[in-house]
Parts: structure tokens; sequence; C-alpha cells
């Protein structure tokens, strides 16, 4: 019983030890960070009178994987640029989601280069880059966000935010569509019994016992349930952003 309780209690220690490491007052901007669950693992936001903080997900201290610096200095920066003001919002609402992403990983990369903090950088574009070409919710990509870090580490050339149509269909594989081709229910033709009647050794017998095959009278039908057909849904209607330096 007493191993128990000890194992419990070293239990909720180390719980509270893990949301200590984010709790208090971020470095970077000085804003309050609250820990608690959240979708999104990291967000900036502010309260019902306009006061900014940031909320992380514990997650994020259990993913070892993920440089937790990066988070913090990242949604430091969503503060500090403007994207958490009205007119931020309205940028994002209005399609800016990719724009903000890079240029809060564009301040956080240079604010952690500038305290010397490389390998949390390399570890956030390797993080980004295993991540590939995908993207959702109008988020940029994996490999664009670790190609914009590089972007904004290359020195003082001068960057900006540029987007592009994308070309990538939404389903590779196609769209699937009400199909549009009709054939006869049945292209053998109707069977109906025989309803003529002859002479037989017993008395009268339909004349055609097998039944007539007449021609289909049924409206035509679908011939399949849908069609598939190439896909006119871009996979990103916001375009691709990134970062292009001179």
């Amino acid at each position: 019983m007493r191993n128990c309780l000890i194992f419990l209690f070293l239990f909720c220690y180390a719980l509270q030890s893990k949301a200590g490491i984010f709790a208090g007052y971020d470095d970077f901007c000085g804003l309050p960070v609250v820990v608690g669950p959240d979708a999104q693992v990291a967000t900036a936001r502010t309260d019902q009178i306009g006061n900014k903080y940031i909320h992380i997900d514990p997650k994020a201290m259990q993913n070892w994987t993920v440089s937790r610096v990066f988070t913090l200095a990242h949604e430091c920066a969503h503060h500090l640029v403007g994207h958490t003001s009205r007119l931020g919002q309205l940028e994002r609402f209005y399609g800016g989601t990719a724009k903000q992403e890079l240029e809060a990983d564009c301040w956080a990369a240079r604010k952690l280069a500038s305290i010397g903090l490389n390998y949390d950088i390399n570890r956030t574009i390797l993080e980004h880059a295993n991540a590939g070409h995908f993207s959702a919710g109008g988020y940029p990509s994996g490999s664009q966000r670790a190609q914009n870090i590089l972007n904004c580490l290359g020195g003082s050339r001068q960057c900006k935010t540029v987007t592009t149509p994308c070309g990538h269909a939404a389903h590779p594989s196609g769209d699937k569509v009400n199909c549009s081709h009709f054939v006869q229910p049945h292209p053998n033709g109707d069977f109906t019994p025989c309803k003529h009647l002859c002479s037989g050794p017993w008395g009268a017998v339909a004349c055609h016992p097998q039944g007539h095959t007449l021609p289909c009278m049924h409206p035509p039908v679908q011939l399949h349930s849908a069609d598939l057909v190439q896909c006119q849904h871009a996979a990103h209607p916001q375009g691709h952003a990134q970062q292009i330096c001179h």
C-alpha cells in the first residue's frame, strides 16, 4: 500500500513538473503561458477583454521530437507580428493562414538564431521536412515551412511572402459524380408468359411454353452508380504561400 502511495505521489509530481515547463510567462515576449488541452497543440490567444496569452497542450511537452522552445517562439511571434490583432484575425479569416504561419516561423527562427539555439531550429526544420507536401486547413505544407525557415536564416536578404495558385488536384484519383450513361435495364428483352393457346393431346396448351421475349419497354437506367472524372478542385484553394528572398 505504501509503495502504491509513493508511486501516485511521484506520478502526480511528474505531471506537475511537465506542466511547469511552460507554466508562467514566455521568455520571448513576456506573455502568460497557460497549459491545457488544445486541438492545435499551441495557439496564440486573447481573452474576452483583449489580454494576450499563449495556450499550449500537454502533448507538446510529451513529444520530445518537437522543439518546444520553437513552438513557444512561434506563438509569441503571432502576438508580436500582429496576427492576433483585429486586422490580423481578418487576414486569417480571408485566407491569410499560410502567410501568417510562415511569418511566425520566420520570426521564431531568427529569434532563436540570435541567441544561439540552432539545435532547436534544425530540429524544427527536420520535423517540417519529414511532413512532406501534405497540408490542410489552409496551412502551408511541411516542405514549405522547412524551406521558409532556411530562407529566413539566409542573412540580411529581403524576403516577402508570395502566394501562387495551386496546381495539385485535391483528389488525385478523380471525383465521383452521378453517372451520365444510361442503358436499357433488360438488354435481352422482357420475358412474358405466352397467352396464345394451341391444341394439345389433352386439350388447349400454351403455344409457346417458354414464354415470349419482347423488346424491353422499361425506361433507361444508369449504367454505373457513379462515374470517376478528373478532379477539378485544387488541393490548396488559397494557393501556395512561400517566402521569396533576394
